[in-house]
């Protein structure tokens, strides 16, 4: 195991608030802390964050992503924490066939998307790293006297691709180490090129209207609009968001769909949901039958490879170039995406992917969604 590690970092290189009682564990936390050597680094939220030379303990929060950069790079051992949704999410995903020790990694400190502060503090971390988006971790992990680092979903304006490349920098920071990321630059560089030259001359007319379902249940249909990843990949991969009328993720009505009326429906593995679920009306509330995509049998569910394909992992390069070619097979007709994606497992993972591990990734199940507060 570690050997693969290794290998892989040379080329690639990314429940409620309790804090009844914790006083005394959180001054020892904080005393620890200062017996050590430290050292600052400042994180993407813009704070200055004071860490221990070197790091032995983390927890991954609320920035789900990152743990497959994270064992990618590292390995488990120095990994005494996850949330639920990251191990419900390598669980069915290729980063099991690397890590399969990642089930066993203690998930408790966290329950529907909260922290708790007591079992937090139970893992004795020396720093945790979560999402800007969930500043309550910062918090709950600064208020038990943890250093916590915060990863922005947006420093790149949502780019996904570009996203990764400094989640695994600022990565590499926390850690206190350093790696050769220039042949997995010098890929998703060049595939974000080729794409985008090949859709630069595609008229609007001929683009296909489409949009992501982030969320969906019997109460809830969040669609993404602008200033989200789900328009990044839209319209990097030539096609329009139907939804571009709204800005982030909000709740919508079955009758705003009625009038998007997309040609192509995808569903995020931030739901439980399957295509089938629309072309059945399996969901009381909502009756897809009259939408184009649904009539046509253009819904599908997004890929989960290493991780899910929606947000920003280390993918992001194949998650483009899969919905480019959905969109415009004929400008993308002399590429195999399979061949892409075993040729990338193999060159910055190494592993070889069979014909059912592609299908995986293609076909996720249910159970994926697991651990993701609803």
């Amino acid at each position: 195991m570690k050997k693969i590690i290794l290998k892989v970092t040379t080329a690639l290189v990314f429940s409620s608030l309790v804090f009844t009682g914790c006083s005394k564990k959180e001054s020892a936390s904080k005393d620890a802390l200062k017996n050590q050597e430290t050292r600052t680094i400042v994180d993407q939220v813009g704070h200055t964050v004071t860490l221990p030379k070197k790091v032995n303990r983390v927890v991954i929060a609320s920035v789900w992503p990152l743990a497959s950069a994270y064992c990618l790079m590292f390995g488990t051992d120095k990994l005494v924490g996850l949330d639920p949704a990251i191990i419900s999410a390598a669980e069915n995903s290729m980063l099991i066939k690397i890590v399969p020790e990642i089930s066993n990694i203690e998930s408790g400190f966290s329950k529907n998307g909260q922290l708790n502060a007591e079992e937090l503090l139970k893992l004795k971390p020396d720093v945790v790293l979560y999402a800007t988006g969930v500043m309550e971790d910062y918090e709950v992990a600064t208020q038990a006297g943890i250093p916590a680092v915060g990863f922005a979903l947006n420093i790149k304006d949502f780019n996904a691709v570009e996203t990764i490349f400094t989640w695994i920098d600022l990565l590499a920071e926390v850690m206190n180490t350093s790696y050769d990321t220039s042949a997995y630059h010098e890929y998703a560089d060049k595939m974000q090129k080729m794409i985008a030259e090949r859709l630069s001359n595609v008229p609007d007319d001929e683009k296909p209207s489409a949009m992501i379902i982030h969320r969906y249940s019997e109460t809830t249909l969040q669609i993404p609009g602008t200033q989200t990843w789900g328009d990044y990949w839209l319209t990097a991969s030539g096609a329009k968001n139907v939804a571009n009328e709204n800005k982030g993720t909000p709740q919508v009505t079955v009758e705003e769909v009625y009038r998007w009326n997309p040609d192509r429906i995808y569903i995020t593995n931030f739901s439980d949901a399957i295509p089938e679920d629309l072309y059945t009306n399996s969901f009381q509330n909502y009756d897809w039958s009259n939408i184009r995509a649904v009539k046509e049998k253009q819904v599908y569910k997004m890929p989960l490879g290493i991780y899910r394909w929606y947000v920003t992992n280390t993918d992001s390069p194949l998650t483009l170039l899969w919905l480019a070619k959905e969109h415009h097979p004929d400008l993308f007709a002399d590429i195999d995406v399979n061949e892409e994606i075993k040729n990338f497992y193999k060159q910055f993972y190494h592993i070889d992917l069979t014909e059912e591990d592609i299908q995986q990734i293609y076909v996720p199940k249910r159970e994926a969604a697991g651990g993701i507060k609803k």
